[in-house]
């Protein structure tokens, strides 16, 4: 990434800036897919303890659902929802933030300046890492 010079921007000009971004959009992708990742091995854990597991659709969300009525998984519930919050804000709320619709911000929305790419950039990257761990970890369930 270059040729940012930390000048002052507006939330739909930096919401121009996060598109035109190749890292960003790159880093944001991996996250979507390491959400899938995370998805599939939650998905095929449940399935391999609860037979019904099959039978719930393979939203993270309704995965956690299910995983807490099962009582399976306690210690990992909290990390799997909060990547869930997270995954859910980074990829559904962006623009919502930046046009001044989401009153809970967990990213930046005001006093934005251009290099702020690089921040939103390394968010979208630790998600996916975080992502990944867990899904590891449920893989070598």
């Amino acid at each position: 990434m270059s040729g940012f010079k930390g000048e002052p921007t507006t939330g739909t000009d930096f919401y121009s800036l996060l598109c035109e971004n190749d890292e960003f959009c790159a880093e944001l992708g991996r996250s979507v897919l390491a959400a899938g990742r995370l998805e599939t091995a939650l998905k095929r854990f449940l399935q391999d303890r609860v037979p019904e597991a099959a039978t719930v659709k393979p939203t993270l969300g309704r995965l956690i659902v299910f995983s807490q009525q099962h009582k399976l998984l306690s210690k990992m519930l909290p990390p799997l929802e909060m990547l869930t919050k997270q995954r859910n804000y980074l990829t559904h709320n962006v623009h919502a933030l930046l046009t001044g619709l989401v009153e809970e911000p967990i990213l930046e929305d005001s006093d934005l300046v251009d290099s702020d790419v690089y921040t939103y950039t390394e968010r979208a990257w630790q998600l996916k890492e975080n992502l990944n761990g867990l899904a590891e970890i449920l893989e070598n369930e």
